[in-house]
């Protein structure tokens, strides 16, 4: 009876021990809960954030604003452009430009390059932004209005000079269509030879060289590719 006794109180001391360090274990080794993160999904405008370069191209169309002889008041006249480049990240624009300028008589063929800065917004919003274009022109006369009598151009070895072309302008986009509208200065230098003298004996001896710089104020609306 006593052995009985014996046993029964050491099984349980035994299964209160094993009970203890069950509880002990079970506190440490408690995870303790993560707080869930949301994850932010990559919206449309932050994928095209991240792109550091991309093309864009354009079509300028407006109006040149000035005079060539200014006695006779200002001329509006015509002018048009494509340009092709590059945007590094959200606010510098670089490329090349092909146009067309009308000053009256004399036309131009201006091939430049262009570079321009986002002052406000950029890329992927409306944005207003200075631009430098800085090029060469291939000009020649037109035989119109008081020239439309002569049979020949009344100007020998005509050449162009430097373009420069400042302006400042805002742009609206629309997903990838961007449109603008700038104003600027215009400013394209041309030479040419004029015959003081074509019944001379000797008319080459009368050729008057003359430079000639066309200034104007540039109007434009553009519609183009990101």
């Amino acid at each position: 009876m006593k052995f009985t006794f014996l046993a029964i109180s050491c099984f349980a001391m035994a299964m209160e021990a094993v009970g203890q360090n069950y509880d002990a274990d079970s506190i440490h080794y408690t995870p303790i809960p993560k707080p869930k993160l949301k994850k932010k999904k990559a919206g449309k405008d932050q994928y095209q954030s991240s792109k550091k370069i991309e093309y864009f191209f354009n079509l300028q169309m407006g109006s040149l604003v000035g005079c060539n002889d200014c006695g006779k008041g200002k001329e509006l006249t015509f002018t048009a452009a494509t340009v092709h480049g590059i945007t590094i990240g959200k606010k510098l624009r670089t490329g090349i430009g092909m146009g067309f300028d009308s000053y009256q008589n004399w036309q131009a063929l201006p091939v430049y390059g262009l570079i321009s800065w986002d002052l406000i917004g950029n890329k992927n919003k409306n944005a207003v932004f200075l631009q430098m274009a800085y090029g060469w022109a291939h000009p020649w006369f037109v035989r119109d209005g008081a020239y439309s009598s002569y049979t020949s151009d009344p100007f020998l070895g005509v050449a162009g000079g430097r373009m420069i072309n400042p302006q400042i302008g805002y742009r609206l986009k629309y997903y990838n269509i961007k449109m603008s509208i700038t104003i600027g200065y215009k400013y394209q230098r041309i030479f040419y030879g004029y015959n003081t003298c074509p019944t001379c004996a000797r008319p080459e001896s009368t050729i008057e060289n003359i430079t000639q710089d066309l200034n104007r104020v540039r109007l434009t609306m553009s519609v183009g590719w990101k």
